[in-house]
């Protein structure tokens, strides 16, 4: 039986077959492949409060940059997009429907999704997967993050400032409005720990050498702060550091990871945010 797991980027959700790979090309940007080829691209555009997306502009854009492309109607099986989008499509001689336009009824956020030429045989995995896809929640929800194998709900106050996928780390950035935290995932942890013990990892993700370290009860744990005199608050302050730190690291041995966390603030971090996050950050299965 064909798997499936939620995806969540910066806003957007859906349901996608869990052996798919999903690919960051930005921001606002995400490419599903399947055996090394795209079968869905996604791109969007949050509205600014009170005003439409500049969508015809969008098509415009897209008619001077590929002739091949031309307005069609919206084919009756993909109607469901009508029920929450105002849609446009466009399509080539040889594939009804390609690309599509979306302007979102409740949030006004632009939505682009173009669809590869493996859709005649996807058409139904694609449609399930655009029925599933979400663009707003309540201004109080939690946003959802999940790629690859972790999860993660955020308060909506953080916004996405950076991130890298690279071989053994991933690592998110986000912005409060005194806070930046980063979100890390190692591994494999095994081979991590060979090198390098818990508290020097921690350490060097938080970069700061005088981060006073605790241990967890089970020694799979460990985490430091850093609330420095008024003195090194200015020194640090002047070299653009933020002086206080909370980071925290776990040995996940089941799935063979390392999570971390780092709170970086001009003010003192109480530690119950810390735990508030670690509340809602794991390692999913497969």
């Amino acid at each position: 039986m064909l798997k499936f797991r939620q995806v969540g980027w910066n806003g957007i959700r859906l349901t996608v077959p869990s052996a798919w790979e999903t690919h960051i090309g930005g921001h606002n940007h995400l490419i599903f492949e399947a055996d090394f080829s795209p079968l869905l691209e996604i791109r969007w555009k949050k509205s600014a409060k009170g005003k439409n997306p500049k969508s015809r502009s969008i098509e415009k854009q897209i008619k001077r940059t590929t002739t091949t492309l031309r307005e069609v109607n919206l084919p009756s099986e993909w109607s469901f997009l009508e029920e929450k989008y105002y849609t446009t499509c466009f399509g080539k001689s040889e594939l009804a429907f390609s690309t599509g336009i979306c302007v979102c009824r409740e949030c006004q956020s632009l939505l682009i999704f173009q669809l590869s030429h493996k859709e005649k045989n996807s058409a139904p995995l694609l449609r399930k997967c655009l029925q599933s896809l979400s663009c707003h929640h309540s201004t109080d929800e939690p946003e959802f993050w999940s790629l690859q194998d972790f999860q993660l709900t955020l308060p909506p106050a953080y916004s996405l400032i950076d991130y890298s996928f690279t071989p053994g780390l991933t690592r998110i950035s986000f912005r409060t409005r005194r806070t930046v935290l980063h979100i890390g995932k190692l591994g494999p942890a095994d081979a991590r720990l060979k090198g390098q013990t818990l508290e020097e990892i921690l350490r060097s993700l938080a970069g700061t050498p005088d981060l006073k370290v605790q241990f967890g009860e089970n020694k799979k744990s460990c985490a430091g702060y850093q609330a420095p005199t008024i003195g090194k608050q200015i020194a640090l302050r002047f070299k653009r550091d933020k002086p206080f730190v909370r980071a925290e690291i776990h040995h996940d041995s089941t799935n063979n990871r390392l999570l971390a966390i780092v709170l970086e603030s001009l003010r003192p971090i109480p530690p119950e945010i810390c735990q508030s996050i670690w509340n809602n950050y794991e390692i999913i299965q497969a």
